[in-house]
C-alpha cells in the first residue's frame, strides 16, 4: 500500500486518563511522551493504545492511553492485551531457528522435504525447491496470500491452505524479488508443528512465552486473560474481529509489558530470565540482511522474521552507524510495531486497538521522542543502495508503460501514461512531473479532496526485460520495485 509519510505534530492538548505502573524516566520526558500520545489519540481517532520503552535491559516506561473497553470505561494500560498481527512472524522465525539449533530441521532445505503434501507447481525453469530460508525472508516466490478464508470466525486448518496452494503456481522464481507472503509463514507454522510434534500455540508458549516470562501472551487460548483483552474498534465503534487462518503469520496476542520483555531478549542476544531462548549466532543471523542477491534489488533489509533499516545517530560530538530492527503488524482493527537499536541497547513497542491505529503505531517515533528529550540525539535514515551488476535499468517509452499492474491489493490499468489512476483502498492519481519519467501522486480524499503524497515519487523502468513500477523515497533517495506489468 502506498502511504503518505508525514511527521507527527506535537500538539499538547488536554491529558486523558491513563494507567501506568512502570516509570523510570524523568518527569519532563514522561510529560512529553504522555502529552504527545494523548494528543495523537484524539487527533487520529484511536480508542486505545499501550506503549513500552526498554533500555539497558530494563523496562524504563510502560503505560496506556485511552480505553481497552470504551463501553465499560476500562482504561488501557501497560498490561492490556492486543492482537499484534504480523509481529507474530518474528516469533515464528525464532521458533524455526530454535528447531534448527535442535537439528529438527535445516533452513537450507526445501520445505517440501517436510511438508510432503505441498505440491505447488512452478512456471519457471528452476527446480522449485522452496527453501525454508527464502520463506523466512519473503523471497521464495510463493504467492502472497490465499484470501478466501483468511479472516473468518472458524478458519480452515493449514492443510486446507496447502490444498489451495497446490491449485496455484509459484509467483516468481526463488531469489527473484522480495514479496511479502502470509501464506509462506502459514507453511512455516505447519513446519513447526510437524518437526516439534506440538501445536504451534503449545510450541511458542513452551519455548518462547514461558521462558521469557511473557505471561499475558497467547495465540488462540484466551484462558484467564479476558479481563485484560482489548476490544477492537472500527471508526470508533466496537468490532469483533474474526480469527486469522494463517495464525503463525498474524494471530499472537500480547501486552506492552510482555513485548518489552521480548525486546530485551533480543538486546541480550537471546537470553532472558537466566534462560537461553536462542543462541547468539542465530539471533545475529535473524537480524542480518539476506536480500543482497535478489534479481530485483531493493533498499529494504530483511533477515529472518525481522526487517532492519540502516540509520545514522548524530550527537553533538559523534555520528554512529546503527540499525532499527523489528517488525510491524496490521489487522483490520489492531496495529502494532516493535523496534530496537542494538547499538544503543534501546527499544520500544506500541500496540493499538483501532482501524486508525496504523497512523500512530510507529515504535521508531517513540524511540526518537525519548532520545530527543533525554539524550540530545537525532536519527536519520541512511541511504541503502543495492545494485545488481547483472542487470541495468532503462527508461520506458509511453507505449511500454501501458498495461495492467497489481500490488498491495491495488490495481493500476494504464491506458494513458499522462493520467494514471490506482484503484484500491485509497483513491490515488499520479501524473508526470517536469522531471523525465518521474511521477507525483495525490490521494483523492472522499473522491475529490486532493492530498499530495509526501516524500514519495514514482517511475516506470525496463529491467531484466520486464516493465516495472517503482517508488522513489525522496528523503532517503532509495527506490523499490512495487509491481511488474502483467503479461497475459
Amino acid at each position: 500500500m502506498i502511504k503518505s509519510i508525514t511527521t507527527f505534530s506535537l500538539i499538547l492538548m488536554g491529558v486523558c486518563s491513563y494507567g501506568q505502573t512502570i516509570n523510570n524516566i524523568d518527569a519532563k520526558t514522561k510529560q512529553k511522551i504522555d502529552s504527545t500520545y494523548n494528543s495523537l489519540l484524539e487527533k487520529k481517532k484511536v480508542v486505545g493504545t499501550s506503549i513500552a520503552l526498554v533500555k539497558d535491559g530494563e523496562i524504563i516506561y510502560a503505560t496506556g492511553y485511552g480505553f481497552q473497553d470504551k463501553a465499560n470505561n476500562i482504561k488501557a494500560d501497560e498490561n492490556t492485551i492486543y492482537r499484534i498481527g504480523s509481529c507474530t512472524k518474528s516469533f515464528t522465525a525464532m521458533s524455526i531457528m530454535q528447531l534448527q539449533a535442535k537439528q529438527k530441521l535445516d533452513i537450507n532445505n526445501a520445505i517440501q522435504d517436510y511438508l510432503t503434501a505441498l505440491k505447488i507447481d512452478s512456471r519457471f525453469t528452476d527446480d522449485n525447491a522452496i527453501k525454508i530460508k527464502d520463506i523466512l525472508t519473503h523471497s521464495s516466490g510463493l504467492p502472497s496470500d490465499i484470501l478466501n478464508g483468511f479472516f473468518c470466525d472458524t478458519p480452515p486448518n493449514i492443510d486446507w491452505l496447502i490444498e489451495q496452494l497446490n491449485n496455484c503456481t509459484m509467483s516468481a522464481p526463488a531469489g527473484y524479488q522480495h514479496s511479502y507472503s502470509n501464506a509462506g509463514y502459514a507453511l512455516l507454522g505447519r513446519l513447526i508443528e510437524i518437526t516439534s510434534n506440538k501445536t504451534y500455540e503449545d510450541y511458542v508458549n513452551q519455548n518462547i512465552f514461558k521462558p521469557i516470562g511473557m505471561n499475558s501472551s497467547f495465540v488462540f487460548n484466551v484462558g484467564d486473560h479476558s479481563t485484560h483483552l482489548s476490544k477492537g474498534y472500527m471508526d470508533g465503534k466496537e468490532y469483533a474481529e474474526p480469527l486469522i487462518r494463517d495464525y503463525s503469520a498474524g494471530l499472537i496476542h500480547s501486552s506492552a509489558v510482555d513485548m518489552a520483555k521480548y525486546l530485551n531478549m533480543y538486546l541480550a542476544n537471546g537470553k532472558a530470565n537466566g534462560n537461553t531462548i536462542l543462541n547468539e549466532s542465530s539471533i545475529t543471523e535473524m537480524q542480518k540482511d539476506a536480500l543482497g542477491n535478489l534479481v530485483l534489488t531493493t533498499s529494504k533489509s530483511w533477515g529472518y522474521g525481522l526487517y532492519a533499516n540502516d540509520i545514522k545517530i548524530k550527537s553533538e560530538t559523534d555520528t554512529l552507524n546503527a540499525r532499527y530492527v523489528g517488525h510491524g503488524g496490521d489487522t483490520w482493527a489492531f496495529h502494532a510495531d516493535f523496534q530496537f537499536i542494538p547499538e544503543l541497547n534501546i527499544g520500544a513497542v506500541i500496540l493499538t486497538n483501532s482501524n486508525t491505529g496504523g497512523r500512530i503505531a510507529d515504535a521508531k517515533y517513540l524511540i526518537e521522542l525519548y532520545l530527543s528529550s533525554t539524550e540530545n540525539k537525532t536519527i536519520e535514515d541512511a541511504k541503502i543502495n543495492k545494485a545488481n551488476p547483472n542487470y541495468s535499468e532503462s527508461t520506458c517509452s509511453k507505449e511500454d508503460i501501458k498495461g495492467f499492474y497489481h500490488f498491495g491489493g491495488m490495481n493500476m490499468n494504464v491506458t494513458n501514461p499522462e493520467k494514471i489512476k490506482i484503484e484500491g483502498p485509497l483513491n490515488v492519481h499520479i501524473k508526470p512531473t517536469e522531471i523525465e519519467n518521474v511521477y507525483q501522486g495525490k490521494i483523492k480524499l472522499l473522491g475529490f479532496i486532493p492530498i499530495k503524497i509526501k516524500h514519495q515519487q514514482f517511475k516506470f523502468v525496463n529491467y531484466a526485460n520486464e516493465t516495472y513500477f517503482k517508488v522513489i523515497y525522496t528523503k532517503s533517495k532509495n527506490e523499490d520495485y512495487v509491481a511488474k506489468k502483467a503479461v497475459k
